[in-house]
């Protein structure tokens, strides 16, 4: 049986937990180990075989059909009423969060010892890029090339934070001293970027101008496993869209939404991209028939929806925010020949600022989660994960919370993975007209800071 990734590297930090901890937590922290976290939990990922929906055993992950343990009936799938426009899931699948990009100096430990074929990416060195207007707001969609002193260089598209985030040593930038300039619709700005160690910093790189008003575009995409394990994550997909055209929607801002399914080579299709539309109601119909089917063995072909997302769906150039939420409860494929790189992928979409928040579903092993993780950390973006029991009594989940603060935290999420995701975007658009220069995780980790220090 696969070992999940320890409880404690997903685990949300929070300080202001509002109850008690019961004495199966360790208020002081997290788990350092699966077996500690195996004699403190009562479902450990060590001692629960794989549940798939409703609790059932996975059949080889449960890329086909979920079967009952011998001798019991299996439980019902929680599913979505698809006959109106409103359609509600019937059972919601409670999520949590991780920022690494938060806590980056964790995620540097984390990943130098993941025991993974992962790819290597090299993200010392980080140097936050924040593009200000005359007055100090931020200013998304904006490019700024950086150019080392051979003159080779790359491009990356700030966020609604009006921030971007260069590795440069993973972009193949040569030296220690570069150049950024910010080629915005409010006017052209540079600024100098020295790499005077391997930690932390930020470049400021002021316009001479104001911010444009436009109305505010923003680009949500889905990327969806919609392989036979993943009913209740697909059930809770549909409900968000209904959430986000209901909780989103104003006249100073035009949400549009697409998807792409994707399962394996072994199916009838491996990805099927649903265009961007701010028709929500409609996108509502278009996507109510996608049930969950197919797979084989247990890791799918994650590259190519990634891939997909930022190839086969116009994301729009007005939009302040771009962000793609990727949702599986299986790694990718890393053996196949002639498939698309996810390190890669995860490059080209800090390159165009689009954001790839992964959502690690119940069930997924320590390779998946790896990898999630490294592309949200990469492009600006944090990882959640359904935690155990969230999608069926005795699902596995992706991780549990373990605060460091105050005991066990209880309003980490909305209790729901679509409320998280309605969440993260409300955040972001929040980013917009907040101060850049507040950097979570900047020069020292959240999780090591006094409780009353921390960002919310």
């Amino acid at each position: 049986m696969r070992k999940l990734l320890p409880l404690a590297v997903l685990a949300l930090v929070a300080c202001n937990a509002q109850k008690e901890a019961p004495q199966s937590a360790r208020a002081g922290g997290a788990f350092d180990d699966p077996a500690a976290a195996k004699e403190e939990t009562a479902a450990s990922a060590d001692g629960l075989e794989e549940r798939g929906a409703g609790g059932a055993p996975k059949v080889g992950h449960a890329h086909g059909a979920a079967r009952a343990p011998a001798g019991m009936e299996p439980m019902p799938l929680a599913a979505a009423t698809t006959a109106a426009p409103s359609m509600q899931a019937t059972a919601s699948v409670r999520a949590g969060e991780w920022d690494d990009n938060a806590n980056y100096r964790e995620f540097q430990r984390y990943i130098g010892q993941v025991n993974q074929p992962i790819h290597s990416v090299d993200v010392r060195a980080r140097r936050f890029l924040v593009v200000r207007d005359n007055a100090g707001k931020p200013v998304s969609r904006c490019p700024v090339t950086i150019a080392d002193a051979s003159q080779h260089d790359v491009t990356l598209t700030t966020h609604a934070s009006g921030r971007a985030i260069l590795f440069p040593y993973a972009e193949g930038l040569s030296g220690k001293s570069f150049t950024a300039t910010a080629r915005c619709a409010e006017g052209n700005a540079s600024a100098p970027v020295a790499l005077d160690d391997d930690g932390d910093g930020t470049v400021e790189i002021k316009l001479g101008a104001a911010r444009r008003n436009d109305p505010r575009v923003v680009d949500i995409a889905f990327v969806l496993d919609t392989t036979g394990s993943m009913s209740e994550e697909i059930a809770s997909v549909k409900a968000t869209i209904q959430k986000v055209a209901t909780t989103l929607q104003s006249n100073q801002l035009q949400v549009r939404v697409g998807m792409v399914e994707y399962k394996d080579r072994v199916d009838s299709f491996v990805t099927k991209p649903y265009a961007f539309t701010s028709n929500l109601g409609a996108f509502s119909h278009t996507i109510a028939g996608i049930e969950a089917g197919g797979g084989g063995d247990y890791p799918e072909d994650m590259n190519a929806g990634i891939h997909a997302a930022l190839t086969s769906l116009e994301w729009s150039p007005r939009a302040v925010a771009k962000m793609a939420f990727v949702i599986a409860d299986a790694p990718p494929h890393l053996d196949y020949a002639n498939d698309p790189d996810y390190a890669q992928s995860m490059k080209d979409a800090a390159h165009s600022g689009v954001q790839l928040f992964g959502v690690a579903a119940s069930g997924m092993d320590a390779l998946g989660q790896a990898v999630l993780r490294q592309m949200a950390q990469y492009t600006g973006a944090t990882e959640m994960f359904v935690l155990r029991g969230g999608a069926g009594p005795q699902s596995t989940g992706g991780g549990d919370p373990i605060a460091s603060c105050g005991g066990t935290q209880q309003q980490y999420a909305s209790g729901n993975l679509d409320g998280l995701i309605v969440a993260k975007i409300k955040h972001e658009l929040a980013a917009i007209d907040a101060d850049p220069m507040k950097i979570p995780g900047l020069r020292v980790d959240e999780n090591a800071k006094p409780c009353a220090e921390r960002f919310d």
